[in-house]
């Protein structure tokens, strides 16, 4: 199995000149499979990898992330991966993710590479990009379906030394905004089978005047865009227990009161 690498050099309608990072793929000197990265106008940043990433077929895939530049974002990232019997290759988009190359990872060192990050989803959803805090995810190659292991009790580890980091936060004298943080931390302790302990302290410490993320429009808006009534405030215990339970941190089974 080889890989080439190469930037190619593209022109647009206007005649702009655009940059895109192209791995080819081969087997036995025959390609199977290419993956393209980003284009863009500056010099691409990207990162190949050759990685096991599912078990289930003979040759480990092969990853590129590349950097789609602006303002806080983005790596995208692809596999290319093969069938069981090792003839038929295909490109599986693992999605974006936050800041620069993203590279498969063992996090507890039992020989499965993951995708192991921070969830995207609590960025903005309470404070702006600055304040805002965010638990790991996990992401497994399966066949050609990403799969969420972030839940899986082998890497509670994981979750745990998130939880020491953030204990920090705690014996700062000047904190961040209170709400982003707890969203994290909250989600962090259902991930380690103490939510109840978590929502405690959330309830403690959470800012009830800030109101990031808790407006709604009941009304409707008009042609302009804007709410025909005043928008209404949701309180933060309330929108978090359900921000929680769509992102798959908490279930019916597990509901905090």
């Amino acid at each position: 199995m080889g890989t080439r690498v190469e930037v190619k050099e593209l022109k647009d309608p206007d005649g702009e000149t655009t940059f895109q990072p192209v791995v080819t793929v081969t087997v036995d000197g025959t390609v199977v499979g290419q993956l393209a990265g980003v284009e863009t106008s500056q010099q691409p940043s990207a990162l190949v990898q050759l990685v096991q990433l599912d078990h289930a077929n003979p040759y480990p895939e092969v990853l590129i992330s590349s950097f789609t530049f602006g303002a806080h974002c983005c790596s995208e990232v692809k596999v290319l991966t093969s069938d069981a019997s090792g003839k038929t290759w295909t490109e599986v988009d693992l999605g974006h993710f936050d800041g620069g190359a993203i590279e498969a990872t063992d996090p507890v060192g039992d020989g499965q590479y993951v995708i192991h990050s921070y969830d995207n989803r609590f960025l903005y959803q309470f404070g702006c990009y600055a304040c805002s805090f965010a638990p790991a995810r996990i992401l497994q190659l399966e066949g050609t379906t990403v799969v969420d292991v972030t839940r899986h009790p082998k890497y509670a580890p994981v979750h745990r030394k998130n939880l020491a980091v953030m204990a920090e936060w705690f014996k700062e004298s000047e904190r961040t905004p209170a709400n982003p943080f707890l969203a994290a931390y909250v989600a962090n302790k259902a991930l380690v089978g103490e939510l109840a302990d978590g929502w405690k302290t959330m309830l403690e410490l959470y800012d009830a005047a800030d109101d990031w993320g808790l407006k709604v429009c009941e009304a409707g808006t008009d042609d302009n865009g804007r709410c025909k009534a005043d928008e209404i405030k949701r309180e933060f215990p309330v929108v978090l227990k359900a921000f929680l339970a769509e992102t798959g941190h908490i279930s019916s089974g597990d509901q905090p009161d």
